[in-house]
Formats: structure tokens, C-alpha cells, sequence
């Protein structure tokens, strides 16, 4: 049977590790790779355990595409899927092995165990920075399409209401563009900031509340 003859940091990215197996370059292999399976020189092998050896190598790669995916920000478990998705459609269109469902299924289970996947935390993280510039009916719409499941969604904007201060935020809004309005007649600049706030998905009762108040002042 094989033996690892050999484990060698990987120049480029140290916490990944090149398995030699009798003097020959076998597979990368990721830290928890390595301590999961004891890969140390002077391990014997089967033939059954490296093939396992390969599959989970295999995630491992994936799991390091997909940390690089969250360095702009945080993603949905949809975002996830579509990105492997991806991935495996430009594989195949390289006549390379494709991304079994089962693979992807796997990976998506590593980010929830390590806690980088989670599509309440991602809700809340998205509608508090969103409320400050939408309102919540855009911004469901955008999760919605992000595949976060409706009753998530209504959870999290209903414990978010501290955070969520609409009439706020349409206020403010609406104020940074009065100075463009002033030379219209009332029902002009009116009929702008209703349809610029119910644009950015805000309720009709917000906007009209707003508006109504802040050309008064005018």
C-alpha cells in the first residue's frame, strides 16, 4: 500500500499542503485535511482512503474559491449555489469534470458548520445596511431574489424596526433632492418625491407622510 512519503506547505497559500505519496506528488490537501486524516510522513494508506482523500481534496479547492467569493461581503446560501453552478458550467464548457450536486451539497454543509453561511444573519446584515438608503420593499425584493425564504425575511425586518427608522431615512432622502425641485410648482415637486420614494420602495403611507411634511415647509 501507498505511504506518505512527504507533506510540503504550499508556497503560495502555507495553509495548504502538497501529499506525497512514495516520492510522488499525489494531491493538495487544506489544514483540517490534514489533521482530520493524520497525514503525516510514514502513514500507510489504502487504496479506499485515498480515493476519500481525493474527494475531500477536491471540497477543500471549492471551499477555498468560495472564501475568496466572501471577501467582499457575505453571501446567501442561493449566491452559494448559483457561484458553483457557475464554476461547474465553465468546467464543462472546458471539457473538465463537472460539480456534482453532491459536492455542492457538501460544501454548503462545511460553511454552515464553520458558521460562514447563514441566511438569517445574512438578512439582518443586508436590511441594515440597505434601510439607509431603501425602503423595505425594494429591499425585500433584493432578498427575495437572493433566495433568503419569505419568513425569514418578515422575521428579521420585524425584529429589525429599531433599525429600520423609514420615515427617517425617506426624509432624508427626499431632502438631498429638494434643491432640485425648488423651481418646479407644488404639484410638480410633489408628484417627484412621491414617485422618488416609492421608487426606492418605500410604503405609500411613509411617502405620503413625509412628503406632505416637508413641502409645508417650502
Amino acid at each position: 500500500m501507498p505511504k506518505i512519503t512527504s507533506v510540503e506547505a504550499q508556497k503560495k497559500n502555507p495553509h495548504r499542503f502538497n501529499i506525497f505519496l512514495d516520492g510522488q506528488f499525489a494531491f493538495g490537501a487544506d489544514e483540517d485535511l490534514v489533521v482530520e486524516y493524520r497525514l503525516i510522513s510514514g502513514k500507510i494508506i489504502d487504496q479506499s482512503l485515498i480515493e476519500k482523500l481525493l474527494f475531500e481534496a477536491e471540497i477543500g479547492k471549492l471551499m477555498e474559491r468560495v472564501y475568496v467569493f466572501f471577501n467582499k461581503r457575505a453571501r446567501s446560501e442561493k449566491e452559494i449555489k448559483d457561484y458553483l453552478k457557475n464554476l461547474s458550467f465553465k468546467r464543462k464548457i472546458k471539457k473538465q469534470e463537472e460539480i456534482s450536486e453532491a459536492v455542492v451539497n457538501l460544501v454548503i454543509e462545511k460553511l454552515k458548520q464553520k458558521r460562514l453561511l447563514n441566511d438569517k444573519e445574512f438578512a439582518k446584515v443586508w436590511i441594515e445596511a440597505r434601510s439607509k438608503k431603501k425602503g423595505v420593499q425594494v429591499i425585500k425584493s433584493e432578498l427575495y431574489k437572493k433566495g433568503i425564504d419569505r419568513e425569514i425575511i418578515e422575521e428579521v425586518i420585524n425584529s429589525q424596526s429599531s433599525v429600520i427608522k423609514q420615515a427617517e431615512v425617506a426624509e432624508q432622502l427626499v431632502n438631498k433632492r429638494l434643491s432640485r425641485w425648488q423651481n418646479l410648482a407644488y404639484q410638480e415637486s410633489k408628484k417627484k418625491a412621491y414617485e422618488f420614494l416609492l421608487r426606492r420602495g418605500f410604503d405609500y403611507e411613509i411617502t405620503k407622510g413625509v412628503v406632505e411634511n416637508l413641502l409645508k415647509k417650502r
